[in-house]
C-alpha cells in the first residue's frame, strides 16, 4: 500500500497550505517522518499560528436593534 507526506515550502498547494508532497510505501513512512515530513497537511501549519481564516461576506449584525426614533 502506499502513503503521501507532505513538507512545508513547495510549489503545490494543497488545503491553502504551499508545501511539497510524495507518495510513498507504507515501510518507507517512518523514515521520511524522522526527515521532516508529515503525514496529513495541516501538521505543516505551525501550532502557535492559527489556520488560515475563511473570508465571510456576511454583514455584521448591528449590536443594537432598536431605533434611534426616541420620543
Amino acid at each position: 500500500m502506499s502513503q503521501m507526506v507532505y513538507k512545508a515550502g513547495g510549489n503545490e498547494v494543497i488545503w491553502s497550505i504551499k508545501c511539497s508532497y510524495k507518495i510513498i510505501n507504507d515501510d518507507e513512512v517512518e523514515q521520511h517522518l524522522s526527515d521532516g515530513w508529515v503525514d496529513h497537511p495541516h501538521k505543516m501549519l505551525n501550532p502557535a499560528e492559527p489556520e488560515p481564516e475563511k473570508k465571510s461576506t456576511r454583514k455584521k449584525k448591528a449590536d443594537n436593534d432598536e431605533s434611534n426614533n426616541e420620543v
